[in-house]
């Protein structure tokens, strides 16, 4: 099988899903989930303009420090991303960070940590549509160095390690039904940091397509063992802090990576 998707438009030559051309986005695309994180986001550009609003989700795209940016929101699940990675793909785009929100594996992992995935465990079906298991959901390394090395400049210990994505939000979160520990007692003792939705399809189908570098910072929520009916990251107090340092990091991250030659796809 060849990893290149047609290229499809609707009539006023945007791409179908994300309503977007190749003058309406950066080389370089941050990734959230939610929507309303998409203007928190622009709002760090030195420039910005919203590009679209496509389905509900918008775009933001300007310049920061002379780098071409966007930030788009993908909407929930693995599903989605893979829409937007194939989609952004076609339009020339050559970085995908993912700056989300997740629930945290580990008892240790201090709450409001930043996660940095080196991987993710394919608990999602978006991605096995793709390729069989055995394929691995595997970040950028040079995403994944310079996201470390923002949050080092910015004073921030960062955690890095394999995070979890999956399908439903209510079988494995603060929300789940009963029996959240007998699921998620796996991944917890394999060392898994995080649980989310979507970084290893956005991990999978970057890699398949070629030439694209992904990856994923995570805002870390309460330990799931301690922490079942009560969600610790958008609610909280801190949260538009948290976001503006997360943004700020990824930012910094997008102006290491935009020095680098481009992921060479030798396929």
């Amino acid at each position: 099988m060849k990893y290149k998707s047609a290229k499809l438009t609707n009539n006023n030559g945007k791409m179908w899903h994300i309503g977007l051309d190749e003058n309406d986005v950066g080389k370089h695309v941050i990734l959230p989930a939610d929507p309303g994180r998409c203007e928190m986001v622009a709002k760090h550009f030195d420039e910005s303009r919203l590009a679209a609003v496509s389905r509900g989700n918008p775009t933001y795209t300007g310049k920061y420090h002379d780098v071409d940016v966007s930030v788009m929101c993908t909407g929930m699940g693995a599903m989605a991303v893979s829409i937007a990675v194939e989609e952004l793909n076609h339009l020339g785009v050559k970085t995908m960070i993912r700056m989300g929100t997740s629930g945290s594996l580990q008892p240790n992992l201090p709450e409001d940590s930043f996660v940095i995935a080196t991987g993710a465990i394919r608990g999602e079906g978006a991605s096995k549509e793709y390729i069989p298991l055995e394929y691995p959901a595997v970040a950028d390394v040079d995403v994944v160095c310079a996201l470390r090395q923002a949050c080092e400049e910015y004073g921030v210990k960062p955690y890095l390690g394999i995070v979890r994505s999956h399908d439903s939000f209510y079988i494995e979160s603060p929300g789940a039904h009963e029996g959240v520990m007998e699921r998620i007692q796996p991944w917890v003792d394999a060392g898994a940091l995080a649980v989310e939705n979507e970084s290893s399809a956005l991990f999978t189908v970057g890699s398949l397509l070629g030439g694209i570098r992904t990856g994923t910072i995570l805002m870390c929520g309460g330990y799931l063992g301690s922490n079942y009916g009560s969600m610790s990251t958008s609610n909280k107090d801190n949260y538009q802090e948290k976001v503006d340092l997360m943004t700020k990091i990824t930012l910094r991250a997008i102006e290491i990576i935009d020095k680098l030659p481009d992921l060479e796809d030798i396929r």
